[in-house]
């Protein structure tokens, strides 16, 4: 695992002069101790969308940005990206708490900090509140699903990469092999218990060979996502060729209106990490090596098509 520490600020200057790497150190009373890092900048009058990006164990805000080039599509479409960060203070593998019942429920430690900052670029920048997205590998997808689960209301979107349902972690490394559909519906329930709105649209991505997150979490998650809103567990449809690639199977999950709640990409022969397509054209991009594949698919380039973030 790479432990690095932002210990400045950090900051990179775009072409036009702005910068637009930036840490935020007051945002909130911040109960989960988390630090935070924006990318973006205040060029236009128009509301932009924004995204929260979720790093995994043994990473910060800087690494995953390389790892899965979001800040190449916010420059090109104008967006603004959030970059929570966990501190060694808080969890020596610098994973989220993700299965931390002070950290996960509404209100309440690293998950009230996110709110936070998602609450602090809504009053300092102007932000689409309809276009607010959530992304995240592993511990990050984790809480990416405790966000999705406790604050339904302020996404409309979210993308988990190899991660697990909300609140089946007995601890950081023990996720049962299977839970019963009531009770991972009822988790989310007990939430929200006056919501009545619509949940999120979500996108599962999970490697096939990961022996750190079992796809069997993949499936828990669709199961959970589709339970909530009263749907079926299984595909309306499976592309097992999906754009001709051999490794990508990518399945559709309807509500009974017909309207896509859910996606899952399920990739053949990758482990734990995110399918990337490194280069330097438009639908290119991320970064090979301990958290990413090259599987000839920039997952990241797929998820904003997904979410509408490429116009």
């Amino acid at each position: 695992m790479l432990f690095v520490f932002l210990s400045t600020v950090l900051m990179s200057t775009s072409q036009n002069g702005f910068t637009q790497w930036n840490e935020q150190k007051n945002f909130g009373s911040n109960p989960g101790k988390l630090d935070m890092f924006t990318y973006g900048k205040d060029d236009s009058s128009a509301s932009k969308p924004l995204l929260i990006v979720l790093h995994g164990c043994g990473q910060n805000a800087k690494e995953v940005a390389e790892l899965t080039g979001w800040n190449k599509l916010a420059d090109l479409h104008h967006f603004w990206v959030l970059y929570p960060q966990q501190a060694f203070r808080n969890n020596g593998s610098l994973c989220f708490n993700w299965f931390l019942r002070k950290d996960i429920e509404k209100g309440q430690g690293e998950s009230e900090s996110i709110y936070q900052m998602i609450q602090y670029m809504k009053q300092h920048h102007a932000i689409s509140e309809n276009e607010i997205y959530i992304t995240g590998l592993s511990a990050g997808a984790a809480m990416s699903m405790v966000m999705l689960s406790t604050r339904p209301e302020v996404f409309k979107a979210g993308a988990v990469f190899a991660g697990a349902a909300y609140k089946t972690a007995q601890n950081m490394w023990r996720i049962p092999g299977t839970v019963d559909r009531s009770i991972l519906i009822q988790h989310v329930k007990n939430e929200n218990p006056t919501y009545t709105g619509k949940y999120p649209f979500l996108i599962v991505y999970q490697g096939l060979n990961d022996l750190i997150v079992a796809p069997k979490n993949a499936d828990l998650i669709i199961t959970q996502w589709t339970g909530i809103q009263d749907s079926s567990p299984y595909p309306s449809y499976t592309d097992s060729v999906y754009q001709q690639n051999t490794d990508i199977i990518r399945s559709e999950y309807k509500n009974k209106a017909g309207e896509l709640i859910v996606l899952a990409y399920r990739i053949k022969n990758m482990g734990h990490k995110i399918p990337v397509k490194p280069g330097s054209k438009v639908n290119e991009g991320g970064s090979n090596g301990l958290f990413g594949a090259d599987k000839n698919f920039h997952s990241t380039y797929q998820t904003a098509l997904e979410f509408g973030l490429i116009r």
